[in-house]
């Protein structure tokens, strides 16, 4: 009777045991899934990538309009991995730029009909997906149109409270 009941424990134990390894192995899964969804649009190393000719360009579109290049240099430091999308107001872009709201729209205008971008009105913002030809963070050739998008909110752009 003693063997069985030795028996008896030692297997509650070792159920005990498994129970709670189980318990931990679930735990470090569930972690780790929340650390992949935290990184899954973002740039391994916050990297984008941009041809040679592209890189070329970039020069021609500072001194010809070093706003606009500017400007292109923030859409392109927070656009979206797989959609190149940034949704910021002009006010952001001036905020951040130390520029007139003037200054913004005829820079991103500029972008506009050079084909650095593309303008997706969005309420009383814009959204911008920068041409994949200049730069990507992504595949080439991706061709969506269903996007999602960083969205740059400013502190001026905030109501008090």
């Amino acid at each position: 009777m003693t063997s069985n009941n030795d028996n008896e424990k030692n297997l509650e134990e070792l159920l005990l045991q498994t129970e709670v390894l189980l318990s931990k192995t679930v735990d470090i899964w569930q972690e780790e899934q929340r650390q992949k969804e935290g990184v899954k649009n973002r740039v391994s190393g916050g990297y984008y990538m941009m041809s040679r000719a592209a890189e070329k360009d970039l020069r021609a579109l500072y001194r010809a309009n070093s706003n606009a290049s500017l400007i292109f240099s923030v859409m392109r430091e927070n656009m979206q991995i797989g959609t190149n999308a940034i949704t910021i107001s002009n006010i952001a872009l001036s905020k951040i730029l130390k520029v007139s709201k003037r200054t913004v729209i005829r820079a991103t205008k500029y972008l506009q009909d050079h084909q650095y971008v593309q303008v997706i009105k969005v309420g009383t913002t814009n959204t911008y997906i920068v041409n994949e030809q200049v730069a990507f963070a992504g595949s080439v050739g991706q061709g969506k149109a269903v996007f999602s998008t960083t969205v740059v909110a400013h502190e001026h752009e905030q109501g008090e409270g």
